[in-house]
């Protein structure tokens, strides 16, 4: 066999199979697009949702809307006043319990609740998963025992 056709071959071998491969994962997703003119199957089920949040049990004014959306946040500072680790309520044991504070965020934990090491190994709150605020620190610098490197000299070529 030619050389030359051999890796024509393999070329239209490879390419055929990266159309299948995208064939395949296009019919698992449900189509590529959801346009308006063939709103069948999974479109079918997301314009039943869009329905569903135009509803009119969606529609409040806006002084309920906002009563809604303070009693969500008192509710979510209830929540916070547990701990998200343990889900134990601060200060329900000893008086002046140690709490850790994440910097960047704000989020605290039980310091009982082992959360350091959380910390030291995922360096991200586990609540919000936001960083630490704190850059991880710099490489150490050389010890005295190890002296520089001379500069380079330049090549004479």
């Amino acid at each position: 066999m030619d050389p030359d056709l051999a890796l024509h071959l393999e070329i239209a071998a490879v390419v055929v199979m990266a159309v299948l491969i995208v064939a395949v994962a296009v019919r698992a997703s449900g189509g590529a697009c959801d346009d308006a003119a063939g709103a069948t199957g999974s479109a079918a089920v997301h314009d039943a949702d869009v329905e569903a949040a135009l509803g009119d049990d969606t529609l409040m004014s806006y002084e309920q809307a906002a009563a809604r959306k303070k009693k969500a946040k008192e509710e979510e500072e209830e929540e916070q006043e547990r701990c998200a680790i343990c889900l134990s309520e601060y200060g329900e044991g000893e008086a002046g319990e140690l709490v850790r504070v994440v910097p960047a965020c704000g989020h605290f934990y039980h310091a009982s609740c082992e959360i350091d090491g959380w910390l030291r190994k995922r360096r991200t709150c586990p609540l919000c998963r936001g960083g630490l605020g704190r850059p991880p620190p710099l490489p150490g610098l050389p010890r005295p025992e190890c002296p520089p490197m001379p500069p380079r000299m330049p090549s004479s070529a």
